[in-house]
């Protein structure tokens, strides 16, 4: 790969972070070569959708290197870090999402389990159709739009046109046939990323099996199967988690950590927290203090 000239004006702020920290949701960004090659490096601390409307380049990924040429579309998952030299002339549009953002904007319905599946494997360079790229063109534009104004609703739009954007990338990544059934496994990974973002809204079985485009009896296979247990004493046990969490901190009262976490009162979560653990909320939270340094488990020991 050659040598071009970086032009730094030209780099988003997340591509080399000052403040790793201190990164929004979502960021937009128009990118535009200038008249030498530039160079951007994408840090990879977040999902990256980058929609190259004219001209061409390289990405290189790895020890891949891939060839640009627009329109076209890339897509680097978090945690995928790339280098991409652009061509005198060229622009794009780049969109950066966190996972908690990317999450909440999937689509509901049977697609879900479809792109949560896409969305892990990067796309290097996939043409695109002219109709395919108003369309990304026009929901970049619209989240930049709804980013900059902040009005009232921003944020439901921005999940909105992300959700658009994120069928476009199903449909330019060779979607598996509609009536092919999802993997157990498959199932039981989406069906926790459901739970991690929606247990406070306290969604009955039927909506999450809704969300996944699947049956109830078959979600609730799926799982026994996978696990030995229930969906909803998973769902259950995310929550005692993260109250747990919660409690080990002196920042918040009971009722507060009650309400942050979806109940309509605070007599309902003590009963909730009781009987899933045997003694009160006060009560953990007194024996935790008399037990400094002792962290419970995380999400990541989910089976």
């Amino acid at each position: 790969m050659s040598n071009p000239k970086v032009s730094t004006p030209q780099r988003p702020p997340d591509l080399l972070p000052p403040n790793p920290g201190a990164l929004p949701d979502t960021e937009f960004h128009a990118l535009q070569s200038t008249l030498t090659e530039t160079e951007w490096r994408f840090s990879g601390r977040r999902n990256r959708a980058f929609l190259l409307e004219a001209g061409k380049g390289r990405l290189k990924v790895a020890q891949t290197e891939t060839e640009l040429a627009g329109p076209c579309l890339i897509w680097l998952p978090t945690g995928q870090e790339a280098v991409m030299a652009l061509k005198t002339g060229s622009r794009g549009l780049s969109l950066a999402v966190s996972d908690v953002a990317l999450g909440r904007a999937m689509p509901m319905g049977p697609l879900f389990a479809r792109i949560r599946h896409i969305v892990y494997r990067p796309l290097l360079g996939v043409p695109v159709s002219v109709a395919a790229q108003k369309r990304l063109s026009g929901s970049f534009s619209a989240i930049e739009s709804e980013l900059k104004g902040n009005a009232p609703g921003a944020e439901d739009a921005v999940r909105y046109h992300i959700g658009l954007a994120l069928i476009e990338l199903w449909r330019l990544s060779s979607p598996d046939p509609v009536g092919q059934r999802p993997s157990q496994r498959m199932i039981l990974h989406n069906f926790l990323q459901l739970v991690d973002l929606h247990m406070r809204e306290h969604w009955t079985l039927a909506r999450y099996a809704r969300q996944l485009g699947i049956s109830t009896e078959r979600l609730s296979s799926a799982v026994r199967r996978a696990t030995g247990q229930p969906p909803l004493k998973l769902v259950h046990a995310r929550l005692m988690r993260e109250a747990e969490r919660l409690l080990d901190g002196p920042e918040l009262q009971i009722a507060e950590i009650a309400e942050t976490l979806g109940f309509r009162d605070a007599g309902y979560f003590n009963r909730f927290f009781k009987r899933n653990k045997g003694m009160a909320p006060g009560q953990y939270r007194r024996a935790q203090e008399r037990r400094p340094g002792v962290a419970g488990p995380s999400f990541a020991d989910w089976p």
